[in-house]
């Protein structure tokens, strides 16, 4: 209002100068809102009006102003050529920088442009910018190409950290950015949380632009609640959202953004199986970031589109999608699109699975597809159905398909039958074997004859493809069972992660680090106990053929724990200590050990009453269950233990 008030004045006293710097003033107002489209008249008046003065460092700031905005109009070369203008008009001295970023950052070089910013974030820590700088603040540029790259925890810390400075700065705008940004961290960094407070995040930056009076900044609030909505499922939803970000985008003629919500919302049908309206929509996008020259764009629209090109069996279009998504993520590496999740790529990489198959195998850049599929740990697979299963054996057993947003648990009804359920867990505890069709029914049905066992494990076994790769296509090969003549068996390359394997793991390195490497021994044995749930299959307490695997890993559970225990003791750790030693004995009562580390731990603690009533309790228990006294060590131990305290 007072530089419309200023402008007034000045053309009535012919003040050409002053014209110039009322026009530059409103001009800077909706380029610091990002609403280029009432900016690029100002901007082009006041450069008519420059020329021919004397100020040329007031024009280069003109061409400055002029390459932002067309930036932001998605003209990135137009805008280069603007900054070259301007830099010819100086002396000395290097453009814009910031600008210089958003170009880097409009255009997909996020490499070199997350460069610059680690590097002016750390000279701005050092020395702090003292005047905001709205939406081209160093930390929350950072932070926008650091989910853009699938860094998401650092991205939110980035976002925190931006958001404070904007409150340091008393600036409501950068405050609100600082939210948007923080909600782009949260939709990567938290499966159980993040969808939440990334809504929470863009509607707080909602609020605080109404305030402003300020509609473009809302513009990537609305992008962010379509790809929170959509990814999620809530296809009405981010529909909703996508409506009100577009119109604010054209009305600001911010194609760059605009093409964000339409790739976002091409990729929330994809993911709800609305495969048409997927296809209308990328299509526009990549069309979108081509005009806006940024090759980052193009390669997640491509990639969408070959994901629903492989999903809807269009072999001629997907090999040419494949190519140039290849291509464009080999020479502009964007390896990470395959390998992270992306702000804008699938929420679980496991996605992409099948599609860097097809390349392999179909000769698409193969030597690239098997390097992304080596990334994931997936070097040796032959079949993947687009996600991991997770399988969870110790205590109740559970299991789901996928381990990202998205993940689906399998459910009692899903098994459909429980004999399937039961050949799932039969071929989970001889995951390191193949059995014959008639061993298993001998195992899993010993009470019936063999026609009608064979015949029930013919069912058993087509329930359970069913079950596990529901989008199996008919008479495809199983990701997870294979089969050789008669003879059934996991997959040894399948993508599964089993509680079982990793405890056995946590357990290994524990061993192997207590003695070198104490704390980080500590760590594994903990990591290994938080994995033990309960014994294994404890729903299946009387099946012969997982009996053996349960007793075998209870003890491999109470060895651990009392290496544990025992470190425990040794860096003065009581309270610990105890804990875990009545772990043990939950599992095992009569573990003379764990008394023993139990009553160092509490006369250590000063509480007498504690160690009386624990070698009270051991002595019980073994006469109880072995009808022996405790060993001479134990009642030494106790006898010493008592004296000092």
């Amino acid at each position: 209002g007072w530089y419309r008030q200023a402008e007034q004045q000045a053309r009535a006293q012919g003040d050409q100068s002053a014209i110039g710097q009322a026009l530059r003033g409103q001009a800077r107002i909706y380029l610091d809102t990002v609403n280029p489209s009432q900016a690029e008249d100002l901007l082009s008046e006041a450069l008519h009006l420059s020329d021919g003065q004397a100020d040329r460092e007031a024009q280069a700031r003109l061409l400055e102003l002029m390459a932002e905005n067309r930036l932001n109009l998605g003209h990135p070369a137009e805008a280069e050529a603007f900054q070259a203008e301007a830099q010819a008009l100086r002396a000395e001295g290097p453009g814009q920088a910031e600008l210089a970023v958003r170009v880097m950052l409009r255009t997909g070089q996020l490499d070199q442009a997350r460069r610059v910013l680690e590097k002016r974030a750390q000279a701005e820590r050092q020395d702090p910018v003292l005047r905001p700088r709205a939406h081209r603040e160093t930390l929350l540029l950072l932070a926008l190409i650091l989910v853009f790259q699938g860094e998401g925890e650092a991205a939110y810390h980035r976002a925190i950290e931006g958001t404070e400075r904007g409150e340091a700065l008393a600036s409501p705008f950068i405050t609100a950015v600082g939210k948007m940004r923080q909600g782009h961290g949260w939709l990567l960094r938290d499966a159980e949380r993040g969808y939440a407070e990334a809504c929470r995040c863009y509607r707080d930056a909602i609020r605080r632009s109404e305030t402003l009076a300020v509609p473009r900044l809302k513009v990537e609030a609305y992008w962010g609640l379509c790809r929170a909505h959509g990814f999620r499922g809530a296809i009405d939803a981010a529909e909703r959202a996508a409506e009100r970000g577009l119109a604010l985008a054209r009305a600001a003629g911010d194609e760059w953004i605009a093409t964000l919500i339409l790739v976002s919302l091409g990729a929330g049908y994809m993911i709800a199986g609305q495969y048409e309206k997927a296809a209308a929509h990328l299509v526009r996008a990549r069309n979108g970031f081509h005009e806006c020259g940024d090759t980052y764009g193009q390669a997640v629209a491509r990639l969408w589109q070959c994901l629903l090109w492989l999903e809807t069996d269009d072999p001629t279009r997907l090999a040419r999608g494949l190519d140039d998504l290849l291509h464009h993520a080999r020479e502009h590496r964007y390896d990470f699109l395959f390998t992270r999740a992306t702000l804008l790529g699938p929420p679980n990489p496991r996605r992409l699975a099948p599609l860097l198959l097809y390349a392999r195998d179909q000769r698409h850049a193969p030597q690239y597809a098997k390097q992304r599929l080596a990334d994931l740990g997936l070097a040796q697979i032959q079949h993947h159905p687009g996600y991991q299963l997770h399988v969870q054996t110790l205590g109740s057993f559970r299991a789901w398909r996928g381990a990202a947003l998205n993940e689906h648990e399998i459910e009692a009804q899903d098994w459909h039958r429980e004999n399937a359920r039961l050949l799932f867990l039969l071929l989970i505890t001889y995951r390191d074997a193949m059995l014959d069709r008639e061993q298993i029914a001998e195992m899993l049905w010993p009470g019936l004859d063999q026609e009608t066992a064979l015949r029930d494990f013919k069912v058993a076994l087509s329930t359970l493809y069913k079950a596990l790769e529901p989008g199996r296509k008919r008479g495809a090969p199983s990701a997870y069972v294979q089969r050789d003549g008669s003879l059934y068996g996991l997959r040894p390359e399948a993508d599964l992660w089993l509680d079982v394997d990793a405890f056995e793991r946590a357990v290994a390195a524990g061993d192997a680090q207590i003695e070198a490497a104490p704390a980080t021994g500590i760590a594994r044995y903990r990591e290994a106990l938080n994995l033990y749930a309960g014994d294994y299959l404890q729903e299946y307490p009387f099946e012969d053929w997982c009996s053996e695997e349960r007793a075998r890993l209870r003890s491999l559970y109470v060895g651990a724990a009392d290496q544990l225990a025992r470190a425990l003791i040794e860096r003065a750790q009581w309270s610990e200590a105890i804990e875990v030693c009545q772990a043990i004995l939950a599992y095992d009562d009569c573990w003379e050990q764990a008394y023993r580390l139990m009553m160092t731990a509490y006369a250590r603690l000063g509480n007498r009453a504690q160690l009386l009533r624990t070698y009270r309790r051991c002595e019980a228990r073994l006469r109880e269950e072995l009808d022996v006294a405790p060993s001479p060590r134990t009642l030494a131990l106790y006898k010493r233990l008592s004296q000092e305290s």
